[in-house]
């Protein structure tokens, strides 16, 4: 009977602590959803933090543009500063100093040091403004020759660095949603903004100053206009999207505002200015039209700060519904621990208690006494049967973790591969780049970097169609693919570029690697249906930089591999500490 006593006592202690284990479970994932809650609370909080800082600072930018270029006109014309002018850019500056002043109060708030260097920055804009102020008085015969260039360098320099800050911030909210593509589009439409002020900067102060481009002057709108055609592409591809009815129509607006009305305008006025046909005032027409076309572009960037508004409201809206099921999660596990255990004792409890009492009067000898319960078929009648229920239960919950987990495995490999060549894709290769930085720093490991770029591909795509294309891209990945060693990595970086990672490789052998992969590509003949192709690539070579770390590293690699395009195509280019 004692041995029946031990019995009931461990049921009853494992019963016990079934029921606690329950109740602290429910806690468990009750306050689980109730941090959920509070971290979107302050996820929401520093997002919309960062959204008027961001809305701030994109009114502040929209009043500097246009200062940075009437400026930069008034600076080329030989009169003067009209009053007329002088009026425009009072207004322009004291809204600017208005919206970046309540920029920089949002986001001290949050990044103070980052602040105090922009707050500085400003002021130095600021002292500039005097000193450029002084020379827009005189003419131009009296000013200072470098006084419009260091004003434009200046301004230029400070609105690049303030969507610098707001790109940077943006990436600590990558995963809200669809927050980081709105961010895409406040950056890449100030930075459209700035690239087509530039654009039409230049050209209304060469028509001030006389009417004809200087052979510097046309080179860079030839920059420009490159990187604005890439930078308009980036936010029409982000846009569609998206999907938001209040961004298409804002890009709309800018097509129609800025191509459809002012770019026409300015090409007819340049043609004019070549031609030595040039009227009176039409540097003055450029700077009315320009006003709303420039405008719209940052009408583009005032929808996308809504648009993260409304991205943060429903970070927020979740945010309350976690928050709300995790208390009532709370409530339930406390009603929990009060009324289980006296259920669990009434339906379990007792009559395993009776149960075990006549066990004990069999253990004595008496065998009169009825069990009780023999008439129950709940779960104490069914136990065996709830056993081998459980038993299968658990058969096919292992077989379906195993099927899980088969799946998870592929879709990792999904995730890191490129799915035309195999190779691994720009993702993966991110990551194993940052992994060998951070070797690099503690063990004091060296490894390089060679981007390698297909020679004329899109020609060559144009010429013989996309498919023959992709056969090139696939024979092209498995010929680098059989040049790497072991530890190697070769990626698809994007189109028809590729990156090799070369661990413990210095920049001379990182060098003779490439040549190697050069000169054996260049010897290669693909068939593509009728075609006998020979394709060549050109290599750009960087040995990994503590100082400049992965993204310059990058950039160096990619600087060789331009260099090498520009001079001719189908070699290897190091990038050397010489070339910075």
């Amino acid at each position: 009977y004692s041995m029946i006593g031990r019995i009931r006592h461990s049921i009853l202690l494992k019963i016990s602590a079934l029921i606690i284990a329950l109740c602290l479970i429910v806690m468990v994932f009750s306050s689980y959803g109730l941090y959920l809650g509070w971290t979107s609370y302050q996820q929401a909080s520093e997002l919309s933090v960062v959204r008027d800082m961001t809305q701030n600072f994109l009114d502040g930018l929209k009043n500097f543009m246009f200062e940075r270029g009437r400026m930069n006109v008034v600076l080329s014309k030989e009169q003067p500063i009209s009053d007329e002018n002088s009026a425009f850019l009072s207004d322009r500056r004291a809204a600017a100093d208005e919206a970046f002043e309540a920029g920089f109060s949002a986001m001290e708030k949050s990044f103070p040091k980052e602040t105090a260097e922009l707050r500085q920055e400003y002021r130095n804009i600021e002292a500039l403004r005097v000193a450029t102020d002084a020379q827009s008085q005189r003419p131009l015969g009296d000013r200072d020759v470098s006084a419009r260039l260091l004003w434009f360098r200046s301004c230029t320099d400070f609105i690049d660095t303030v969507i610098t800050r707001i790109n940077v911030i943006r990436q600590l909210f990558l995963d809200n949603g669809d927050v980081s593509y709105y961010f895409d589009v406040v950056v890449d439409s100030l930075h459209f903004r700035s690239v087509v002020g530039n654009e039409s900067s230049i050209i209304t102060s060469s028509i001030a100053a006389g009417g004809r481009l200087s052979n510097a002057n046309n080179a860079t709108l030839l920059f420009l206009m490159g990187e604005e055609a890439e930078v308009w592409s980036d936010l029409e591809g982000t846009v569609a999207m998206l999907g938001s009815d209040e961004l298409t129509l804002a890009l709309e607006n800018v097509r129609e505002k800025y191509y459809g009305l002012f770019k026409p305008e300015q090409e007819k006025i340049m043609e004019m200015a070549g031609n030595d046909q040039l009227y009176e005032g039409a540097d003055k027409i450029m700077a009315d039209l320009s006003v709303p076309a420039l405008d719209s572009v940052l009408l583009l960037s005032d929808a996308a700060v809504r648009g993260i508004e409304s991205e943060n409201r429903q970070i927020l809206a979740a945010g309350l519904q976690s928050f709300l099921t995790g208390l009532g999660q709370m409530l339930v596990s406390l009603l929990m621990a009060v009324f289980v255990p006296i259920y669990f004792r009434r339906r379990f409890v007792q009559p395993l208690n009776d149960i075990i009492r006549v066990l004990g009067d069999i253990s004595e000898g008496d065998v009169g006494s009825p069990v009780p319960h023999v008439k129950r078929t709940d779960e104490i009648g069914m136990l065996a049967h709830g056993a081998d229920m459980l038993k299968n239960s658990v058969i096919k919950e292992q077989a379906l973790k195993q099927e899980a987990a088969q799946t998870m495995l592929q879709l990792e490999g999904f995730s890191i591969r490129d799915a035309l060549t195999g190779l691994y894709n720009r993702r993966y290769l991110t990551g194993r780049l940052e992994e060998y930085a951070i070797l690099s720093m503690s063990h004091g490991s060296v490894f390089s970097l060679v981007m390698c770029d297909i020679d004329n591909f899109k020609s060559f795509n144009d010429k013989h169609g996309h498919e023959c294309g992709d056969r090139v891209l696939t024979h092209i990945a498995e010929q680098l693919s059989s040049h790497c060693r072991e530890k190697d990595i070769v990626a698809r970086w994007g189109g028809e570029e590729f990156m090799f990672l070369l661990p413990d490789t210095g920049l001379e052998g990182a060098g003779v690697f490439a040549e190697r992969v050069r000169a054996g590509l260049e010897g290669k003949t693909y068939a593509c249906d009728l075609f006998e192709l020979n394709v060549t690539m050109t290599f750009g070579v960087a040995q990994y930089d503590k100082d400049q770390g992965v993204p310059g590293t990058i950039r160096r690699a990619d600087m060789a591999l331009l260099r090498g395009k520009n001079s001719g195509r189908n070699q290897v280019v190091v990038f050397r500490d010489a070339d910075r």
